[in-house]
């Protein structure tokens, strides 16, 4: 059995959603289908990157992954098959597929040009469907696609390094409030050196302290950890750290490094 998964900023009360999920299983009967979420800020692929980069990971090989964010097809041309570790993600080449694996080897498919004539505008109930379909029943890609490359690369311009310090920005917020930002772990400790820091947040506040868990603090303050994904999070034990602290997507915090 397929998983398809759809990612979109239609919001929850869309019929869009019932749309494609009613084509889907009018063609492919057999698939199940996951909500990753309707939630993302409209037209926001950053948000929809770093979600999607943080949850494929966990579903099996031969999952389909339909990104429904910033789908117009006469801006961005082309339609992307993406494939990574035996899995699919299609997607306008927006800019959304190379912000969701940052550098690592994918193998990137454009969908036909001449297969796109008479074209309905809702694609993602059209061609994307059409695709999953395809990818499905196991068909050569090269039947409707064509190994190519992605020409629209988004860059997290909002994510600056240098030998002393990081500056990052608020790429996502969860339905607790906890606020994630586009910074791993691995980019921290390699910038710190082993070094002490602070990371101002919110005006003047600043953590000098990396929790483990979101237990470590008492109930109602905030706490810095690197989640179960290992990107840089501020929560606050039993309250929403978004609303309590004002921040926002793109919101930013600075690090400081020093011996």
């Amino acid at each position: 059995m397929n998983i398809i998964t759809l990612t979109s900023d239609y919001g929850n009360s869309s019929h869009y959603i019932a749309a494609i999920k009613g084509n889907l299983l009018k063609h492919i009967p057999t698939i199940q289908i996951v909500d990753v979420t309707h939630g993302i800020q409209k037209f926001n692929k950053i948000e929809a990157a770093f979600v999607l980069s943080n949850s494929y990971k966990n579903f099996s090989e031969g999952s389909i992954h339909l990104i429904c964010v910033d789908t117009n097809i006469y801006e961005h041309k082309n339609i992307i098959i993406a494939k990574h570790q035996n899995q699919y993600f299609i997607a306008l080449d927006n800019g959304i597929i190379n912000l969701i694996f940052d550098q690592q080897s994918i193998e990137v498919w454009v969908f036909k040009k001449a297969l796109l004539a008479n074209v309905d505008l809702f694609i993602e109930n059209d061609v994307f469907v059409k695709i999953a379909e395809h990818i499905a029943n196991k068909l050569p890609m090269s039947d409707i696609a064509e190994l190519g490359k992605l020409t629209n690369e988004l860059v997290l311009r909002n994510v600056t390094i240098d030998e002393d310090g990081i500056t990052a920005n608020v790429a996502y917020i969860d339905g607790f409030g906890n606020v994630h930002f586009n910074l791993n772990k691995t980019t921290f400790e390699e910038v710190r050196k082993g070094r002490s820091f602070k990371i101002y947040y919110a005006r003047k506040n600043f953590f000098d302290t990396i929790s483990k868990h979101y237990n470590e603090s008492v109930s109602g303050t905030e706490l810095l950890l690197f989640n179960s994904n290992n990107y840089l999070e501020i929560a606050i034990n039993k309250g929403n750290a978004s609303q309590l602290l004002g921040l926002k997507i793109n919101s930013k915090i600075i690090i400081e490094f020093f011996n």
